[in-house]
């Protein structure tokens, strides 16, 4: 019998022996609380389910995802409250909810409390923010349930995980110049490495082609505008290579320009799905830790939506900061990609060091080409283009969380 128990059972004879009932009416309350809470601790977790289920495991940063979390009092005994701690990791964003400091270093909780009534099944909708590029982690989940007074009853932890990958947006690619469609049918009207020597046929009109792109006679022909087509002058095989180092000095250093390497992914997005558009097979690399046990990303080109779809996964996983540097991956071309194909290196740095790998690999036979994005990245293209490399900046105007285009010029 505890301490407690005891003063009570000795409240309730000292009342009855000294004829006052309100000591006896101290100690029977007194008892009844430790038996209200004896009673929860016992069972108050028997019967209890608790689910988080997530619409789906992928989106695009700026949209969100619905959450919905399911507690269940599976028995007899009303439950005065029921309290689940989800820990979550950081850059979880759970719309009109705030994220509390967990007691695992570096992560976060998210809390939510309940009342059930016997046998009571409730069902709370929340929304995840995608405000953030990454890969997220849900759980595990602390439940902790209590009796009528407040007073931690018991407590277990269920130990399930989910996740989720909020991916880069993606914009239009354009050159500088080129007429621009009404929003929401902006599309690239020419292929990135259309050669316009090489006239391939011809395929509908597209808004924003320019007048100059239009097959005028075999339009006057078939009685609706046409464009022309025109083909590669290599492979339509193409390889983005991606510099995830923003900061200049040793890659081992992980100091990251956070902002850089959101505009740096946001264009690899985006060049991907204008060259998958187009039927260019595609695929990325970069010396980037994404979840996996290697320290470099490569997806071979490959080509169909469902390529778009790795590739932004993998841009949507990619850390921050460089696992090996950006060397590494352009030496391993040569022994995984046969000459012609395209290799469009995308950098927010300057691009001294790799220019010498980059005319190599011009001489062995890939296309070799240099997107540099930044603030400087217009100096530094006609720096390259001076070495003989094929340069050209991309522009996210104003920035990559409003820009409607990115802009591509020599």
């Amino acid at each position: 019998m505890s301490l407690r128990t005891t003063a009570a059972l000795a409240l309730v004879v000292g009342g009855v022996i000294l004829g006052a009932p309100g000591v006896a009416l101290v100690g029977i309350l007194a008892l009844l609380v430790g038996w209200l809470g004896r009673i929860t601790a016992a069972i108050g977790l028997r019967g209890i389910t608790y689910e988080r289920r997530l619409g789906r495991d992928r989106m695009v940063w700026g949209d969100e995802i619905p959450l919905d979390l399911v507690v269940w009092n599976g028995k007899l005994l009303p439950l005065a409250l029921l309290v689940a701690e989800d820990v979550v990791s950081e850059g979880v964003v759970v719309r009109g909810q705030e994220t509390v400091a967990a007691a695992r270093p570096g992560w976060l909780a998210v809390r939510n409390a309940w009342t059930l009534a016997w046998y009571e099944r409730v069902v709370r909708h929340r929304r995840l923010v995608g405000d953030r590029r990454g890969r997220f982690v849900l759980g595990p989940t602390l439940i902790t349930v209590a009796d009528v007074f407040g007073r931690d009853a018991a407590t277990m932890t269920i130990d399930r995980e989910q996740a989720y990958v909020v991916r880069p947006r993606t914009v239009p690619v354009r050159e500088r110049g080129e007429a621009r469609a009404p929003l929401g049918r902006r599309r690239a009207p020419a292929g990135i490495f259309e050669e316009p020597t090489l006239f391939a046929g011809i395929r509908p009109y597209r808004p924003g082609d320019p007048p100059r792109r239009i097959h005028w006679r075999a339009s006057a022909r078939v009685g609706v505008p046409v464009s022309k087509r025109f083909e590669s002058p290599r492979a339509r095989e193409a390889l983005i290579a991606l510099d995830v180092q923003t900061v200049e000095g040793p890659h081992w250093r992980r100091d990251v320009d956070e902002e850089l390497l959101e505009e740096v992914a946001v264009a690899a997005a985006s060049f991907a799905r204008a060259l998958l558009r187009d039927g260019v097979a595609t695929g990325l690399a970069a010396a980037a830790f994404t979840g996996t046990r290697s320290r470099v990303a490569w997806l071979e080109p490959r080509s169909g939506p469902r390529q778009l779809a790795l590739i932004a996964d993998a841009l949507g996983r990619m850390g921050p900061g460089a696992s090996a540097p950006l060397d590494r991956v352009l030496a391993a071309v040569p022994r995984r990609l046969p000459p012609g194909t395209s290799v469009v290196v995308i950098t927010g740095r300057d691009p001294a060091p790799i220019l010498g790998t980059l005319r190599r690999l011009g001489t062995a036979g890939y296309d070799a080409r240099l997107i540099l994005v930044g603030p400087r990245g217009a100096a530094w293209a006609v720096g390259a283009r001076k070495v003989g490399v094929s340069a050209a900046f991309a522009t996210l105007d104003p920035d990559w969380r409003t820009a409607e285009i990115l802009r591509l010029a020599g």
